[in-house]
């Protein structure tokens, strides 16, 4: 069956950082690990799955050389929710 016994740990973090402003209470990190294996309890079919882009300037760095990006958050915000809508639309 192609198993080897072997387990394998995906670990993804993020972190994000703000100039003082209202933006800056929204900074912090996340991170995740999943440890992939056979008989896990959670199954993944990669054959079902939706994806959702849109070219949006809700958070971008226009001068590379400044630490801290340009963000809208009311905009990320309602592009938060039409990325989540969108995907379960297309799931349903």
């Amino acid at each position: 069956d192609g198993w080897d016994g072997r387990y394998a740990v995906v670990v993804a973090a993020d972190i994000a950082a703000y100039a003082r402003g209202p933006a800056r209470p929204t900074c912090g990190a996340g991170a995740v690990a999943v440890l992939v294996g056979r008989d896990a309890p959670l199954a993944y079919d990669p054959r079902e799955r939706a994806t959702h882009a849109a070219n949006v300037y809700d958070f971008y760095k226009p001068d590379h050389s400044v630490e801290y990006p340009t963000v809208d958050g009311a905009l990320s915000q309602v592009c938060y929710y039409r990325a989540l809508e969108d995907c379960y639309g297309r799931f349903a």
